[in-house]
C-alpha cells in the first residue's frame, strides 16, 4: 500500500503527505486475497501412498466380490422363496379340500389367518369354482366376486400345480387348484413380498462394507510397515546418493537382498567405487596438469592417443638471475623457502591466466599458454 522510498525521499524532502483512507480498505483486501491464496503443500511420504494403494486395491475387490456374492445370494434366495411359496400355495390347497366341501366358513378363515402367519406372506384367498371369495383375511370381501388377478388365466395353464401367475411390485403370487376327486372345485390363492430377501439382502451388503472397511484398516496398519521393510533398500538408494553428491565416494550400500532392489545396490555399489578410482586418477593429474585438463582426460579417456595432441602453444621459461651465486650465501632452509615463495607465485598467476605449469627445474619455472583452451590468441 506504501512505497517506502518514496515516502522516505518525500519526508526528507519536506513533501510527506498523509496516507490516504480511502485506499486502507483496499490494501486489506488486498493482504487478505493474498493470504488466502497462498497455497499449502503437504509431503506424503511414499510408504504412506504405497499404504494407500494396496488398501484401495484390496477393498474395491473386497466390496467387487462381495457384491458378487450378494446378487448370487439375491438370486439364490429368490429361487427359494418361489420354491416356498409354491409348495406353501399347494399345501394351502390341501388342507382347504374338506373345510372347503363341508362349506365350513370358520375353518377356511382360520385356515386364510393361520397361513398368514408365515414370515413372508403378504395376503391369501380361498375361490370357488365360480371365482368368488370364500375366505380373506378382511371378512367384507366374502362373497364378493375376485378381481385381483385376471381369472380367465387360471384355466389356460396345463403345467402341474402350484402356477405362478404374478410377479411385480415386489409381490409374486401362485395359485393352485383344490381338486376333489378329479374336479377342480376352488383355488387357493397366495401373494408373497419380497421384503424378506431384500431385508437379507441389505444385511448381506452391510456385511461386505463391515468387512471390506475392517480388511481396509487392517492392511493400511499392516501395509506400514510392510512398505517399510520394502522401501528401505530405496531410502539407502537416496541416502547413499546424497552422500556421492557431497563427495563421500566410500559410503556403501549393505548387499542384504538378493532380488532386483538387491542387485541395484550392487550397481550403486560398483558406481561408488568406480568413482573414488576415477577421484583418486583426478587427484593424481592435478599434481602434474591442471584441474581443466584433467578433467578433460576424465571425461573423454577414448580421446587420448598415445601419441598426444599436437597444438600450438606459447612456452614461458623463467630462472632466477644470480641464483647460484646468492645459494652460496644461503642455508639450505632459506633457499628453499625462497623457491617456494617465488613458484607459488608463479603459480597463482598461471591459474589467473589460465596458464599449464609444465615443470620446475631447480630455479626455472616452465609453463605453457594455449595447452587447455586450444586458442588462438595466448601470449
Amino acid at each position: 500500500a506504501f512505497a517506502p522510498g518514496r515516502l522516505d525521499r518525500e519526508f526528507f524532502c519536506g513533501r510527506a503527505r498523509a496516507p490516504d483512507v480511502r485506499a486502507a480498505p483496499w490494501a486489506l483486501f488486498n493482504l487478505a486475497s493474498g493470504i488466502f491464496r497462498v497455497s499449502i503443500v503437504v509431503k506424503i511420504g511414499i510408504k504412506i501412498k504405497l499404504a494407500v494403494i494396496l488398501s484401495s486395491l484390496l477393498f474395491v475387490t473386497t466390496f467387487s466380490i462381495g457384491f458378487i456374492l450378494v446378487a448370487y445370494q439375491k438370486a439364490s434366495l429368490e429361487e427359494q422363496l418361489r420354491s416356498m411359496a409354491g409348495t406353501i400355495t399347494h399345501e394351502f390347497a390341501n388342507d382347504s379340500k374338506i373345510p372347503f366341501m363341508q362349506r365350513d366358513s370358520l375353518a377356511m378363515n382360520l385356515l386364510v389367518q393361520n397361513i398368514l402367519r408365515y414370515p413372508g406372506i403378504h395376503d391369501s384367498y380361498l375361490l370357488n369354482h365360480n371365482f368368488q371369495i370364500e375366505a380373506h383375511k378382511d371378512l367384507q370381501e366374502v362373497g364378493t366376486q375376485f378381481t385381483a388377478l385376471d381369472t380367465k388365466l387360471f384355466s389356460a395353464h396345463n403345467e402341474a400345480a402350484p402356477w405362478l401367475m404374478e410377479e411385480r411390485d415386489g409381490l409374486i403370487t401362485f395359485v393352485s387348484p383344490i381338486i376333489f376327486r378329479s374336479t377342480t372345485v376352488g383355488y387357493t390363492v397366495v401373494s408373497f413380498s419380497d421384503s424378506f430377501i431384500q431385508e437379507q439382502v441389505r444385511r448381506a451388503i452391510k456385511r461386505v462394507a463391515i468387512i471390506g472397511f475392517v480388511v481396509a484398516g487392517s492392511v493400511t496398519l499392516l501395509s506400514i510397515p510392510l512398505s517399510s521393510g520394502l522401501l528401505r533398500p530405496v531410502f539407502r538408494l537416496f541416502e547413499g546418493t546424497k552422500e556421492i553428491a557431497m563427495g563421500n565416494f566410500d559410503y556403501r550400500i549393505p548387499e542384504v537382498r538378493k532380488d532386483e532392489l538387491g542387485l541395484l545396490v550392487k550397481s550403486f555399489n560398483r558406481m561408488a567405487a568406480e568413482l573414488k578410482k576415477k577421484e583418486i586418477l583426478k587427484g593424481v593429474f592435478n599434481r602434474y596438469v591442471s584441474p581443466h585438463l584433467a578433467d578433460e582426460i576424465l571425461r573423454d579417456p577414448e580421446r587420448i592417443t598415445l601419441g598426444g595432441d599436437r597444438r600450438e602453444v606459447t612456452v614461458m621459461f623463467a630462472d632466477i638471475v644470480g641464483f647460484t651465486k646468492m645459494t652460496e650465501e644461503l642455508s639450505p632452509v632459506e633457499t628453499v623457502k625462497i623457491l617456494n615463495d617465488v613458484f607459488s607465485m608463479f603459480d597463482e598467476i598461471a591459474d589467473k591466466y589460465g596458464v599449464e605449469k609444465i615443470k620446475t627445474i631447480g630455479d626455472a619455472y616452465m609453463a605453457a599458454a594455449g595447452v587447455d583452451t586450444g586458442a588462438q590468441v595466448h601470449y
